[in-house]
């Protein structure tokens, strides 16, 4: 997928002075009526029209928010001043405070404005700056961040109940809605609280870090925080926190190391023992999982999250993109901060009747218990569109054992029959399979090329292939400006529709953006779903996420399936497709004990597993043009 910014600056840039367009004289534009004192929980989240006067557009409810149960959407207008009602004393504060913002559509140019302005405590007017919106992602909320002055954090850390807060928007003159939803502090430390800081010297291959059972982040070995001391403090809670270090190896040489301090005092230093760490190569997988307890009594309490779905079938619970291992309805103990909480549902009658779909919601914890019930969320749709182009080769001339190389009378012959099979089969997989399996994330649009006729592909070797004499005589690189993986479809019968002499049994992927089907991998039939195509496709999403993401794929990857307890026709699914729907998912847990060179019994684990797979591939796109 292909995703582009444009950057443009507006004429109209004035801080707080607008570009003028005409208002809806239909809705009330200005709301002068006088504001009683209001909850900041109201407030803050946009639960009420009446808690925000806009100035210069229409103004109305939405149900499509970020968090609460409430937004405010804003039309007609681009330029536009919202002011909240008074405040009383706000909690929680810290040195960032940030929106969510949606656009209707990617503006060429505009800008985002707050003001803040606190009298009885000598804050008048302060403008906090502009964020730059030009390119903002249409159609998703986004957060506008900004920062506040150190005598602005102070005073509103105090008391009073006179604070106001002032957005300003500037942009192209709209008719439909921008929406505004979850004003709140993120990030830094809250005055009085204890500072916690982290310094990872070295993830080789990689570190997974977790605070309290939940995945906060993994490290890997060209990381540019490696040896940085970083402020982590909004991970832990108040009390004793159980920080888990996970140490994952790929196959080389093996180092790490991890340092914390609470308030300038260490409190912790693992460091990879020489048994493991010493410069020779250790097995792949999990070599090495500790627990170390971090005591944080000046943190802010962990609250409770209860995620629910109205749902015949239990839900699986991801936290900012990470399976939990949790189904609904749960409960999660979590500090306060922001959070993106996510639910997959969906049902299954194998082999072929899948049904998908995940919502999200965007959650600020404070300091009281939050309640999310996904299903008043909307499915996300799809978010990634992956374009595949079918390359047929004609002819194909094979290896023959009697010569030792690629034989001219052993020439396999593309019919439009074939071209035709391969079509319909991976559109049924994508419609089938891959749509419901990655929880309606994603999907293929696939094309067929104009065959190759006239240059065909070679085989000096039994099963190899010489695709790069094929390349450099038919260059295909142009292709990829258009399709994001492309298929060559290599012929294995006749003319006459017997099979050629020494038949391959390769289907393979490269670079992150070939793959390689012969005919031999399509004799389902017209409009089956091919769980091969599905395999060398999703070795592509795999090479994204280790090559690109630098995310960790398990034990053997995509061939790791008896590692992790799942075989040919498990749970009565058609060949490995229960491992594919899990892989696709983010849910195929890896636990210490499990080995390269050893299959699992059966597939489960603790929730508090590490989980792996292709879910941030999908859900946040394969953008390889």
């Amino acid at each position: 997928m292909r995703h582009s910014r444009f950057m443009m600056t507006t004429s109209c840039a004035l801080v707080l002075a607008a570009c003028a367009h005409g208002a809806d004289t239909e809705e009330q534009i200005v709301d002068e009526a006088a504001q009683a004192l209001a909850t900041p929980a109201s407030v803050l989240g946009f639960e009420s029209t009446a808690d925000w006067t806009a100035s210069g557009a229409v103004k109305s409810a939405s149900l499509d928010h970020s968090q609460g149960s409430s937004a405010l959407a804003v039309r007609n207008f681009s330029f536009v001043e919202l002011q909240s009602a008074p405040l009383t004393t706000v909690s929680g504060v810290t040195s960032t405070i940030a929106f969510d913002l949606k656009a209707p559509v990617s503006p060429a140019f505009g800008n985002a404005q707050l003001v803040v302005n606190i009298p009885s405590r000598g804050v008048h007017t302060v403008w906090l700056g502009q964020v730059n919106l030009a390119g903002l992602p249409a159609g998703t909320f986004s957060p506008i961040s900004f920062n506040l002055p150190a005598n602005v954090v102070q005073a509103l850390s105090q008391t009073y109940s006179d604070l106001t807060f002032k957005i300003v928007l500037n942009v192209p003159y709209t008719t439909t809605d921008y929406v505004i939803d979850n004003l709140r502090f993120v990030g830094g430390t809250q005055a009085g609280h204890s500072k916690v800081e982290l310094r990872v010297s070295s993830a080789n291959d990689r570190l997974v870090l977790w605070v309290n059972g939940l995945q906060r982040r993994m490290f890997h070995s060209a990381d540019p925080s490696i040896g940085q001391r970083i402020d982590v403090s909004d991970w832990f809670g108040s009390g004793d926190n159980d920080l888990r270090i996970q140490a994952l190896s790929t196959g080389g040489p093996m180092n790490y190391g991890v340092e914390v301090w609470v308030d300038n005092q260490l409190v912790a230093n693992a460091a990879c023992p020489a048994t493991l760490c010493n410069g020779q190569k250790v097995r792949q997988g999990i070599v090495a999982d500790l627990n170390v307890d971090v005591s944080t009594p000046n943190r802010p309490a962990l609250q409770p999250v209860t995620v629910t779905a109205a749902s015949a079938q239990p839900g699986k619970v991801y936290v900012n993109d990470v399976y939990t291992g949790l189904s609904t309805p749960t409960t999660l103990s979590l500090p306060p901060g922001s959070y993106t909480i996510g639910v997959g549902l969906g049902t299954e009658s194998p082999p072929y009747d899948y049904t998908g779909s995940y919502r999200e919601q965007s959650v600020t914890v404070g300091a009281s218990p939050v309640n999310v019930d996904i299903t008043t969320s909307s499915p996300l749709g799809i978010q990634e569109d992956t374009r595949i182009g079918i390359l047929p080769i004609r002819r194909s001339i094979n290896y023959s054992a009697s010569l030792g190389g690629a034989d001219p009378s052993n020439e396999g012959v593309l019919s439009e029959g074939d071209i035709e099979n391969l079509l319909t089969q991976a559109r049924a997989t994508s419609d089938r399979w891959v749509e419901p399996l990655s929880y309606g994330l994603a999907r293929w649009t696939v094309d067929v090329l104009p065959p190759v006729e006239d240059v065909p592909i070679y085989e000096p070797g039994h099963d190899g292939w010489d695709t790069g004499r094929f390349r450099s005589e038919y260059p295909t690189e142009h292709l990829l400006s258009d399709y994001d993986m492309i298929v060559l479809f290599i012929p294995q019968h006749r003319a006459d529709r017997s099979l050629v002499h020494d038949v391959t049994n390769l289907s393979w992927a490269w670079e992150d953006r070939y793959l390689a089907i012969p005919t031999t991998y399509t004799g389902d039939g017209n409009g089956v779903p091919n769980a091969v195509l599905l395999h060398e496709v999703m070795h592509n999403y795999e090479g994204y996420n280790r090559n690109t993401l630098r995310s960790y794929n398990g034990i053997h990857g995509l061939h790791g399936s008896s590692n992790h307890g799942y075989h040919d026709g498990s749970n009565g699914e058609h060949n490995f497709v229960y491992f594919y729907r899990h892989f696709l998912r983010g849910q195929v847990a890896e636990l210490e004990a499990m080995h390269p060179d050893h299959g699992w019994p059966t597939v489960g684990a603790p929730p508090e597993s590490l989980y792996l797979g292709v879910f941030p591939v999908l859900r946040h796109g394969f953008n390889v043009r």
